[in-house]
């Protein structure tokens, strides 16, 4: 048998493109690559394609789970150059460079204002701006749904995650938040803190969970796939 790699056109099933290749192996792979989520399926010689379509529908669950971790690993950047743009709340702000004897960044209306030496600065400056943002959209929004779900947080810490967006202690009420969370619109920020809040009443993802779930947030389920989603 010829050993080359022989490379198909994309496959697309179920709203997933996928780019298999044929190999001799004997089972069939799938692997999710970051940044962008692309699906690419390994597959052995002279599988017929109704098969390896029937795979990429069995493992649809995994993908987007693999595909929502792949883009927190590597969230889509631009580099941050006076005129360019940088992500806040879901609408993309201009980027203006200033001189300043510290590294600093704030929000001019439709502007983010950076004051720092090299990419690196800005981007640490960028990064303390989305914390800033998120620590100061919290409060309201934690008042608000400590009420309706009957638990509050002991403590919030603010951080960049590369697995998740959100995390809690049952045990210590204490909920920590992805910074990146302030590159998405407010809504998802909300929906993730009434996610954790709930984990103070269920640790799991059980039916007590949403049940909760769907009493405090009907629509959490869209808001959930727009996280996962592309931003």
């Amino acid at each position: 048998m010829n050993k080359r790699t022989l490379w198909t056109d994309s496959l697309t099933v179920d709203g997933i493109e996928a780019e298999v290749t044929y190999k001799d192996i004997k089972n069939i792979r799938l692997r999710v690559l970051p940044p962008d989520g692309r699906v690419r399926v390994s597959a052995p010689y002279r599988t017929p394609a109704e098969n390896v379509e029937r795979f990429v529908i069995s493992q649809r669950d995994w993908i987007v789970q693999a595909r929502a971790k792949a883009r927190l690993m590597a969230p889509a950047r631009e580099p941050l150059t006076d005129g360019g743009r940088a992500l806040l709340w879901g609408e993309w702000h201009e980027v203006r460079l200033e001189e300043g004897r510290r590294v600093s960044a704030r929000v001019d209306g439709r502007t983010i204002r950076l004051s720092a030496a090299d990419e690196g600065e800005r981007r640490q400056a960028l990064e303390n701006l989305y914390r800033a943002e998120i620590q100061s959209a919290v409060p309201a929004l934690h008042d608000r749904w400590a009420a309706i779900t009957g638990r509050a947080a002991s403590t919030f810490r603010y951080r960049r995650m590369t697995s998740r967006w959100g995390s809690c202690q049952p045990a210590t009420g204490a909920i920590s938040l992805n910074i990146a969370l302030a590159e998405r619109r407010p809504e998802l920020l909300e929906y993730v803190l009434v996610h954790e809040l709930t984990h103070l009443w269920e640790r799991g993802h059980g039916p007590a969970f949403y049940a909760r779930m769907d009493a405090a947030l009907p629509d959490w389920r869209r808001r959930r796939g727009q996280l996962k989603g592309p931003l």
